[in-house]
């Protein structure tokens, strides 16, 4: 009896050391790795020392590989981030932040279409991520400039466009922040329309853009001059 009593009792030992090791796996596995708010381009760093070599060695988790990517996003190694969140989604699919991370990589690519999706994943994933519903909707208005844009690039190629239309183009390179595609066709603009102080407020805004502030003042001033009133 007692060597039953001592196999059972093992038994339920195993049988708890298993559910233990299981549910301690498990949770290391889904537990989301903390947020990260860097004070400084040396805490960047150290955060990238630390964990690449676990990356390099294929030794690292998933949640250290977002933490490793997000890191690489801040230095400015977009490229690389969009690499390891990429990986990230694959590992963990259902990590909204992930999401959020990537759109903001492929944003600062310029890849805007891909930044709309991503983050269009991310607000259907969770909630928490609804603060990103203004940031979609400028991305989505960007789309709509570059269409613009690609359009009235091709109607300046084929000399299809009147004055008002290359002032329209110049306008939308300027939100681009595009300033010297924008002088170039104001300049244009200028040997038609003289008078026009709306135009020479795009020149100002054009010059100020590219540093020449000296001849943006020139030209608001010549604006304002052209004002009725």
């Amino acid at each position: 009896m007692k060597k039953i009593a001592v196999i059972i009792f093992l038994t339920f030992i195993l049988i708890g050391s298993i559910i233990g090791g299981g549910y301690y796996w498990y949770k290391k596995q889904n537990t989301p790795p903390q947020t990260v708010a860097y004070k400084s381009i040396e805490e960047v760093d150290r955060d990238i020392a630390r964990l690449e070599p676990l990356d390099k060695a294929g030794r690292i988790s998933w949640q250290n590989k977002y933490l490793l990517s997000v890191a690489y996003l801040q230095k400015g190694r977009v490229a690389d981030a969009v690499k390891g969140l990429e990986e990230v989604t694959k590992l963990k699919p259902n990590f909204y932040k992930t999401y959020e991370s990537l759109g903001m990589a492929y944003y600062r690519l310029d890849e805007i279409e891909k930044a709309v999706s991503t983050w269009e994943t991310a607000v259907k994933m969770s909630p928490d991520a609804a603060h990103l519903n203004e940031i979609l909707a400028r991305a989505k208005q960007r789309i709509e400039i570059k269409r613009r844009i690609e359009t009235l690039e091709q109607e300046v190629k084929q000399e299809q466009v009147n004055w008002q239309k290359k002032l329209e183009l110049a306008m939308l390179y300027l939100t681009m922040k595009r300033a010297a595609d924008a002088k170039t066709l104001l300049e244009d603009v200028l040997k038609i329309k003289k008078d026009d102080a709306d135009v020479y407020d795009s020149v100002a805004q054009a010059y100020a853009m590219s540093g020449d502030f000296e001849k943006a003042i020139a030209a608001e001033k010549k604006a304002l001059k052209l004002k009725p009133g």
